[in-house]
């Protein structure tokens, strides 16, 4: 039916647009318009032009070209609608439809008694008996009540263009319920407030209305428990997953102190009794000086038990210390021997682990005789320890290191240099000196060397540790700096030097103040390159 209107009206469609195409020029200007499209119910899928826009009503279709469309709107249970409109330029389109539901013929509903109230997917539909019309086709749940009668409900399929019916007889309520139990696995006991009611798969009779514990037990398997409220004419079922119970698996060693590990997992040491799950599990027994073992178990309902007496490895460990020391008597383990015979009398005491230990112990001792960590034939010295031998030259290096740290300390040679400077001096001025000290603390030196600069220009030197004075005048107005530079011969480990540069002003000789001796100035090092500070 939808394409045969489809059909038809796409001729109308091509000649509405080239009426429109003849009529209406094209503009690069042309603005776009908007479609509203809803409908009662909403929700119903959207096709413009014949074209699933994946929009459903109710919405508004944004940047649609000005002229002429066609809608089709489709919603399950309803028929499907068409309409041809116009978009005009700028403009908006309300488009507005009330589905038309589709429905089925007669539908008539007749109970004995009658009177029964009819609600159809929840909602009242009237008394029975009666006849509806105008019922939406597909799937309906129906529910018939009467007072004092059971509920009676069923699903019926209502078809487009046919009847349908329901005739029901109502079976008055019991006094009582019933109660069906289930569980997995079957054949598990019913337990009804305390009392034992027989095994599932059951169905209860004649329970009298009210609320009821249930039990549901089966060996080796943890208790199903629960409530269930039984109403008159009513079933009510009750399903029960049993899980296993874990059972007690019982494990014993010769010797004791075994560690078990269960499935990868570290459970304790022997003698052990843990809870473990039914099923399969494999379990490792592990002690130092004995052979691990490793057992399948398959736990059933009743638990399960092991016994197991490990075998011991120190007889073994023992013939390889033996062995040991036979390949290494030229190297004359004496220690090692006194560690197999510890082993020997450990083994004898029942004492495996120790015994292992002592045995490993030789088999040491034998390959590196002086316990150094380099074995016999590899070692310098087989009976010394190597530390004694790879510390010796490093004691001997460190020591000349020493000797020579303290030598130079003893050479050590500090310059000191102190100038007392006026702050500024008149020009012309011939009284005015500059007050330099010079000396070098410490070790002795073969040679001492002041040179005192002017701007860079050498002015006075000094041979010796002293206090000298040095003439100022003779330079013309504007700041100057005065360098001393002192230089001392070590007499070992080469020279060391000190500079120190301070400025002074002079002054036109008109407008000069009264020169300001200023002495204890700060002092600006400019280098010290003395090699032992």
């Amino acid at each position: 039916m939808k394409k045969a209107s489809t059909l038809r009206i796409i001729p109308v469609l091509i000649l509405c647009l080239l009426i429109q195409a003849a009529v209406s020029p094209t503009s690069a200007e042309m603005q776009r318009g908007t479609i509203a499209i809803s409908s009662n119910p909403q929700g119903a899928t959207i096709f413009l032009n014949d074209e699933d826009l994946g929009l459903q009503t109710n919405t508004v279709i944004q940047n649609v070209f000005p002229g002429i469309h066609f809608v089709r709107l489709e919603l399950p249970g309803y028929r499907t609608w068409e309409q041809i409109f116009e978009v005009r330029e700028g403009g908006t389109a309300h488009i507005v439809h009330t589905m038309e539901p589709i429905v089925g013929d007669a539908f008539s509903i007749t109970t004995k008694p009658t009177g029964a109230q009819i609600f159809i997917d929840g909602d009242f539909y009237g008394i029975s008996n009666t006849v509806l019309h105008d019922l939406p086709v597909g799937q309906h749940h129906v529910l018939l009540m009467l007072n004092n009668y059971s509920e009676y409900s069923a699903t019926v399929i209502i078809n487009e263009g046919m009847s349908e019916s329901i005739a029901h007889t109502f079976e008055t309520i019991p006094d009582t319920g019933r109660i069906t139990v289930a569980s997995v696995p079957s054949d598990a006991g019913i337990y009804l407030n305390g009392e034992y009611q027989g095994t599932t798969q059951k169905t209860l009779d004649d329970v009298v209305p009210g609320r009821y514990n249930i039990v549901i037990t089966k060996t080796g398997y943890d208790n199903w428990t629960g409530t269930v409220d039984v109403a008159a004419g009513k079933i009510s079922e009750i399903n029960a997953d049993l899980r296993p119970a874990k059972v007690i698996l019982s494990v014993t060693t010769i010797p004791r102190g075994v560690d078990v590990v269960i499935d990868g997992i570290f459970s304790g040491t022997t003698p052990l009794e843990i809870p473990i799950e039914q099923g399969l599990h494999t379990l490792r027994l592990e002690k130092f000086g004995y052979q691990s073992r490793e057992e399948m178990r398959d736990v059933g309902a009743d638990g399960a038990s092991l016994f197991v007496t490990l075998v011991s490895m120190a007889p073994q460990a023992i013939a390889e210390a033996e062995q040991a020391i036979s390949d290494n008597l030229d190297y004359n383990p004496e220690k090692a021997r006194e560690a197999l015979d510890n082993a020997k009398k450990s083994y004898a005491a029942g004492d495996s682990e120790n015994a292992i230990t002592y045995a490993a112990s030789a088999i040491a001792l034998a390959w590196d005789a002086d316990g150094d960590g380099v074995k016999n034939p590899l070692d310098f010295s087989p009976n010394i320890h190597n530390s004694v031998i790879y510390v010796s030259p490093f004691l001997v290096l460190f020591l000349f290191i020493g000797l020579i740290a303290k030598d130079m300390i003893q050479h050590r040679v500090k310059p000191e240099i102190t100038v007392r400077l006026p702050v500024s001096i008149r020009e012309g001025d011939l009284l005015k000196r500059a007050e330099v000290t010079a000396d070098a603390l410490g070790g002795p030196y073969r040679g001492f060397v002041c040179t005192v600069y002017i701007d860079s220009t050498s002015v006075d030197h000094f041979t010796e540790p002293g206090t000298y004075d040095v003439m100022l005048s003779g330079k013309s107005p504007g700041v100057h700096t005065l360098m001393v530079h002192l230089q001392v011969a070590k007499e070992r480990y080469g020279n060391v030097e000190k500079k120190v540069a301070e400025n002074f002003t002079v002054e036109p000789a008109e407008s000069a103040s009264p020169a300001l001796d200023v002495s204890g100035g700060s002092f600006i090092p400019e280098e010290d390159s003395s090699q032992d500070e």
